[in-house]
Formats: structure tokens, sequence, C-alpha cells
């Protein structure tokens, strides 16, 4: 059995564009909880401490 990567269903196509833009959701809700509950200081360290490990 061969599988086509031109020929997707349209039923197929909505499905994972329904799972692909609520993954988007959850990870803004949570990035946006973050921030109402600890303001910029997470996005501060969590870029400062991505920085310190690489160098």
């Amino acid at each position: 059995m061969s599988i086509e990567t031109g020929n997707i269903p349209q039923q197929e196509r909505r499905v994972r564009m329904s799972l692909l833009a609520g993954a988007l959701l959850c990870l803004l809700g949570s990035g946006g909880l973050l921030w109402w509950r600890y303001g910029g200081a997470v996005f501060n360290d969590l870029v400062l401490t991505s920085l310190a490990w690489c160098f």
C-alpha cells in the first residue's frame, strides 16, 4: 500500500489543522497564564538561562 502525500482527503486535512490550531492555542494560553502570574520575569529568565546554557 502506497501513501500519496498529494492526495490528502479534506476531512483529514481539517482534523490536522484543528489539532495544530489547538496546540497553538494551548501554547499561547499557557504563556499568557505565566505572564499574568509572574510578569515578564519568567520570559526574561528563560531567555537569559538559555543564553547562559549555550555559552
